[in-house]
């Protein structure tokens, strides 16, 4: 460890939020491993190897609680809490066997054919969002587009009812912080105050369907089988709640940071006008350029060599999306967006066995969105053009977009 570089940076300065792809260019010209400057755990910097990380069988996804064994856990929830019990049995931390299976049932409600099939209620409630914001001229694409439009979409998929689906978001928006590496004891708090509500309401609505059932993804999983196995009432209700936050908040990122990159460069956006058929093309490259998602962690299962450096059981390695996805090596040009750009692959959504449930739904309500956009609107234009960055380091996206829509 002694021979691996620290670059010292600050992912919550405003100069790394605004853009922090010149200091990710210094992390990957120091070395495809490097160590953090807080905490010290390793950081893979490069394409290669951080692929090669996120689909490695010898690491796991950390837990969503600390144990004896896991010091770089997460802050200490109240252990006997409704946030700890979720946590538990969220998809996103569970591992090996436990995960297959438990992954194995949602993918049997959350099939790519089941997705494709929301094409014509996206392209409605897109229809919807944007009526209003045609009719006045403006448009904060965060509060009247990219936000409801996905949060509306994963309520109507999981079964919500209309009524409830706000005090769902404000949930979630509550519960969202604990994804980050650091929690302060407000928003643990917070967190956990939202889950002693959400909770409960999750499981009367799952008693709610056993007596009146629907077609809703809620209902699929009450009823999905395989094999035997099925969900418990415990797993239905925790990953209920992940789903809603895997739900929306990626997509919401998504199309805030792809907007405004198109925005910061008319040529590009005048390219997707004049070819929509680009638009899908366009969303891998986006996904690329400013990802959604910029880190995501994994730790050692046994001692292994990683680029060269020893990592022991139970270490923490932090895989760095967003500067592989600029990765010189990987990409000609990488910090030029190219909507034409051939081979886009991008890491933003993980890779191997925890490659996200939900991709395929990010990028169909992206797509159909920016379609939308390109194809109705004559002119599309930046009020700001320097607009708020959200204080978070592993999930990237704008506080607010404002918008001159012609």
């Amino acid at each position: 460890m002694s021979d691996v570089p620290v670059v010292p940076f600050n992912p919550l300065s405003p100069e790394y939020l605004a853009d922090p792809y010149p200091t990710l260019a210094k992390l990957r010209a120091a070395s495809p491993v490097v160590r953090s400057p807080f905490g010290g755990a390793l950081m893979l910097t490069r394409h290669d190897g951080v692929d090669r990380l996120l689909r490695s069988p010898a690491f796991r996804t950390p837990r969503g609680y600390r144990e004896a064994n896991d010091p770089m856990g997460p802050p200490r929830f109240d252990p006997t809490g409704p946030l700890t019990a979720h946590r538990r049995l969220w998809l996103l931390f569970q591992d090996g066997d436990a995960h297959a299976r438990l992954r194995k049932l949602i993918m049997k409600v959350f099939t790519p054919r089941a997705v494709r099939a929301l094409a014509p209620r996206i392209e409605a409630l897109v229809g919807d969002l944007l009526a209003p914001i045609f009719e006045r001229g403006t448009c904060e694409v965060i509060a009247d587009l990219a936000y409801p439009l996905p949060a509306t979409v994963i309520c109507e998929l999981l079964g919500i009812p209309e009524a409830d689906r706000d005090r769902n978001r404000a949930w979630a928006t509550a519960i969202a912080p604990t994804l980050e590496p650091v929690v302060g004891d407000r928003q643990r708090e917070a967190a956990e105050q939202a889950m002693r509500e959400w909770d409960p309401y999750i499981r009367a609505l799952l008693a709610e369907r056993r007596r009146r059932p629907g077609t809703a993804l809620l209902d699929a999983m009450l009823a999905v089988e395989d094999d035997g196995a099925r969900l418990t009432e415990d797993e239905i209700a925790a990953n209920a709640t992940f789903l809603f936050l895997a739900g929306h908040e990626t997509t919401t990122n998504l199309i805030g940071n792809g907007l405004y990159a198109l925005l910061r460069r008319p040529d590009q956006l005048a390219i997707l006008a004049a070819e929509p058929a680009l638009v899908e093309n366009a969303v891998e490259e986006l996904l690329r350029f400013d990802s959604p998602v910029q880190v995501t962690t994994r730790v050692a299962r046994e001692p292994i060599d990683v680029e060269g450096v020893r990592v022991e059981p139970e270490n923490l390695v932090v895989a760095m999306l967003a500067a592989a996805n600029h990765d010189e090596r990987r990409y000609d040009r990488p910090d030029e967006l190219d909507v034409r750009r051939a081979d886009v692959r991008p890491l933003s959504f993980g890779g191997g066995a925890h490659y996200c449930v939900g991709a395929a739904l990010a990028r169909l309500e992206t797509t159909i969105a920016f379609t939308q956009l390109v194809t109705r609107a004559r002119t599309l234009e930046l009020v700001d053009a320097t607009p708020a960055w959200r204080p978070s380091f592993s999930l990237r996206g704008l506080a607010r977009l404002p918008i001159r829509v012609a």
